[in-house]
């Protein structure tokens, strides 16, 4: 009896060093090709993304390959390779899906709707982004959704919903000052 309570106390842990290997290597990596973006996705500069995309690809489990796929994903979107994106997006997708089914979807480096919008937005495909901020917003109305809807929904012309967005991200304790900026000048828009 003893034996096997050390044994599942053993994989739980092992079990949670996993995960924060996976967010710490999500993060990091999306990080470095969120960085790209500007840059056009030069080939030269993938070395951070490579480096944390072979961590991914040494862990286990369905997160570390939503994570990979995520990456993956964004340096398609800094390279303006928009069907290559929608393939990982659907990849992703189809990954965030059947964890949910087994337990929780991932959420790193985004949830699979929020990192469909950021994509998306970066590309220009603004009902797309709009959609997918959406659809976040249903499950987790997040300062970054909620920013991206807005975003979204002004490239599209539609103020009201910037408008709305931009109101309920405002009460989001935390922003950064960037974001807080935006708010404030986008609100005058608001009032007229």
């Amino acid at each position: 009896m003893t034996r096997i309570v050390v044994i599942a106390a053993l994989l739980a842990w092992l079990g949670q060093d996993v995960d924060r290997a996976v967010q710490s290597a999500a993060s990091e990596g999306w990080a470095a090709a969120r960085a790209l973006a500007p840059k056009g996705g030069a080939l030269e500069l993938l070395g951070p993304v490579n480096v944390r995309l072979r961590e991914l690809d040494n862990l286990p489990g369905p997160a570390a390959r939503y994570a990979d796929v995520a990456i993956r994903a964004a340096v398609s979107a800094a390279q303006e390779e928009r069907d290559e994106l929608g393939v990982f997006l659907a990849h992703a997708r189809d990954l965030s899906d059947t964890m949910a089914l087994t337990g929780a979807p991932p959420q790193w480096p985004l949830p699979i709707d929020e990192l469909e919008g950021e994509l998306w937005l970066e590309v220009d495909r603004y009902t797309d982004a709009r959609d997918a901020y959406r659809r976040a917003i249903k499950l987790k109305p997040t300062a970054n959704a909620l920013i991206g809807l807005a975003r979204a929904s002004d490239r599209l012309g539609d103020v009201v919903g910037a408008c709305a967005a931009y109101t309920q991200a405002a009460s989001t304790p935390g922003l950064p000052a960037v974001v807080e900026i935006e708010i404030s000048v986008y609100a005058l828009k608001c009032r007229l």
